[in-house]
């Protein structure tokens, strides 16, 4: 097969999606609103967001350029079994709308962290804090990475010349826009998103002579296994890791996350803030659908020639990128249009982690250390160059990412190391009275020993 590289209207299409990303920036910082120099604006939106947009931004940070390049991946190496992870995220939905998001929102914190000041001490407050910025510096520069990587693959443009031009749009509608920025810009990228894959995927199954024929060839080639019970933790995928560890890891990214809380807060009230969440989890629910049945697409088309095994891709990361210049290249625009999803979730993803973390480290860090108020257009000053300084950060950190392994893989490694040991922080200052300060320090100095 040929693949076909960007011509001048695929160009066209995704540099139009970056142009309106960075007008949104400019509108909300300069025309929307007359209150863009407070912290209460800035990081919360003046609380008065809509349920759409933020719905939207929810859906947008929590499916990255990893989900949209490795899922398929995963399908296409392993089979169906990863695609039972949709089954928990109802669970998950109902989790945080009942337990812990009533907590921080009857507290009106701007800070996630701020809980663990009001339930333990000022020290505990400071160590969920570090974890999370250690988290979204781990996390951001490989959906930094993504996008680079499959636009290096359809343009042959270098990754390392691409990256930057990532950064520096992000960075831009970020700092000046605030959260209503990322909130509308994330809106617009969720919509390219969602056609960028069904595009492709519908192309894809036409070509295949329907859906049909995509699971017939997915079940000669063994690919169809949806419920794999082996208890053996040691296998890749199986029932129990995809469901049940599958909770815990989006109860862990999900319930106590500063993005999370951070979007729900903006809204007026706590019923808007949990239809909020369901809608979230219908459009994770959608998306993961689409992006598991484009692995099994792709692996009906190559079943007879592995670009893998033939060296046509270095990585399995590459599978989607490869896919769409193959055999949907020669469609005007689609390859523009891909791109632009792709890039869009990364985007919304990079976005949120840098307003997120900019919050935190205003809040948990900054403000505490100085001896009297900070005045808002002060505390805007600081909050626009945070934002810089660690989209700098993680614009070096991600040449460390063409080290690591598969993406979903890498991903998943992260988060638990993090997501995990915050969510334990949260659940026991809810559910385990008897737990202070004290307790706590010796129980991870325990943990620690061992």
């Amino acid at each position: 097969m040929t693949v076909v590289y960007f011509d001048w209207l695929d160009y066209l299409v995704f540099g139009t999606m970056l142009l309106v990303s960075s007008l949104i920036g400019v509108y909300f910082a300069f025309f929307a609103s007359k209150k863009q120099n407070t912290t209460a604006e800035y990081l919360m939106g003046g609380k008065t967001m809509g349920i759409f947009p933020i719905s939207m931004s929810l859906i947008a940070s929590y499916i990255s350029g990893i989900s949209l390049l490795g899922l398929p991946a995963e399908m296409y190496t392993y089979g169906t079994q990863l695609w039972a992870i949709v089954l928990s995220e109802w669970v998950v939905s109902v989790t945080i709308a009942i337990v812990y998001l009533p907590v921080f929102y009857n507290l009106q914190i701007t800070s996630t962290y701020e809980y663990l000041r009001l339930r333990f001490n000022q020290n505990v407050r400071l160590l969920g804090s570090i974890i999370f910025i250690i988290k979204m510096l781990l996390y951001i520069p490989i959906v930094i990475y993504v996008p680079a990587l499959a636009f290096s693959q359809v343009t042959g443009i270098n990754i390392h010349m691409i990256t930057p031009i990532v950064c520096i749009v992000c960075i831009f509608y970020t700092t000046l826009g605030g959260l209503k920025a990322v909130v509308w810009t994330d809106t617009l990228q969720t919509i390219l998103m969602y056609l960028g894959v069904v595009f492709v995927l519908a192309y894809g199954t036409w070509m295949l002579g329907g859906i049909g024929n995509v699971f017939e060839i997915n079940k000669k080639g063994d690919r169809l296994d949806f419920f794999n019970m082996d208890p053996d933790p040691t296998i890749r995928h199986t029932f129990w890791s995809t469901v049940f560890g599958n909770y815990f890891s989006w109860l862990a990214s999900c319930s106590v996350n500063q993005a999370m809380v951070q979007r729900c807060l903006a809204l007026s009230t706590l019923k808007r803030a949990r239809i909020t969440i369901f809608i979230m989890a219908a459009g994770i629910y959608i998306i993961v659908s689409l992006s598991c049945y484009t692995g099994l697409v792709i692996y009906a088309t190559f079943a007879e020639c592995d670009p893998l095994s033939t060296g046509a891709i270095k990585k399995s990361d590459q599978l989607l990128p490869y896919f769409v210049m193959t055999i949907t290249g020669s469609i005007p625009a689609l390859p523009g249009i891909f791109m632009s999803g792709v890039f869009s979730a990364a985007l919304s993803s990079m976005s949120t982690g840098l307003n997120s973390m900019c919050g935190v480290i205003f809040e948990d860090l900054i403000r505490p250390a100085y001896n009297k108020p900070i005045s808002e257009k002060t505390a805007s000053f600081i909050m626009k160059i945070i934002v810089v300084v660690i989209g700098a950060t993680c614009v070096a950190l991600v040449f460390l990412v063409e080290h690591m392994g598969a993406l979903i893989q890498a991903g998943k490694s992260l988060s638990g190391i993090t997501a995990g040991s915050l969510l334990g922080l949260f659940s026991m200052g809810l559910f385990l009275p008897w737990v202070n300060a004290t307790v706590y320090l010796c129980l991870v100095c325990i943990f620690e020993t061992y």
